[in-house]
C-alpha cells in the first residue's frame, strides 16, 4: 500500500473561493460539514455578530478567512467514497471505512447518516452510543429528521455545522 498525502479540504475550498462563486459550486461537493475549533467561532461564521465572552459583548465582522487571519477548521465533504457500504446515504463515524471518518471518542464507529433526499437533506443517527442532536435536540435512532442549511449538528461532543455549498461559499468569505 503506498502512501497517499492527506488533502486539505479546507486549504482546496479557500482556494476555490477566491476562484469566485461559479468556480466554487463547479468544483464543490453539493454540502458539506464544517467543524470549526470553538463554539464561538462557528456561531460568528454563522453571521452571529454580537457574541458574549466573560460578561463582554464583543461586536466582530468575522468570516472565516478574514484579514490576514486563517480560522482552523476541518471541512467534511458529502461525498459517498467509491465502493463504501450503503451506497444511498453518506456515513459518518469514527472508523475510515465511514464515507466521514470524524477522529473522535465520543463519536461511535457508525454514529449517522445524512442523504440528499428530493426536497433536501435529511439526517438520522444510527443508534450511536452518545446520541446526536440536531438545533439541541435530540435524535431519535434511525428516525430521518431534515437537514436544513447552516445548522449545527452534534455528534456525542463534536459540532459539525451543515452547509450547502452556496451557504458554504458564503460562510468562507465569497461575496
Amino acid at each position: 500500500m503506498r502512501d497517499t498525502p492527506r488533502v486539505d479540504v479546507a486549504a482546496h475550498y479557500r482556494h476555490l473561493v477566491a476562484l469566485g462563486r461559479e468556480a466554487f459550486l463547479a468544483a464543490a461537493a453539493p454540502a458539506a460539514f464544517v467543524r470549526y475549533p470553538s463554539p464561538v467561532i462557528a456561531r460568528l461564521a454563522a453571521g452571529d455578530r454580537s457574541v458574549l465572552l466573560e460578561g463582554e459583548t464583543l461586536d466582530v465582522p468575522v468570516s472565516a478567512t478574514s484579514g490576514a487571519v486563517q480560522i482552523d477548521l476541518e471541512v467534511f465533504q458529502l461525498v459517498k467514497k467509491p465502493g463504501a457500504s450503503f451506497p444511498d446515504r453518506i456515513t459518518i463515524g469514527r472508523t475510515p471505512n465511514n464515507d466521514i471518518a470524524v477522529s473522535d471518542p465520543s463519536v461511535s464507529r457508525f454514529h449517522a447518516y445524512v442523504r440528499q433526499a428530493s426536497d433536501g437533506w435529511v439526517v438520522a443517527d444510527a443508534g450511536s452510543r452518545n446520541g446526536s442532536w440536531l438545533r439541541g435536540v435530540r435524535l431519535e435512532p434511525r428516525r430521518e429528521q431534515p437537514l436544513p442549511s447552516m445548522v449545527v449538528l452534534r455528534l456525542g461532543e463534536i459540532d459539525l455545522t451543515f452547509y450547502v455549498a452556496n451557504d458554504l461559499y458564503a460562510a468562507l468569505g465569497g461575496s
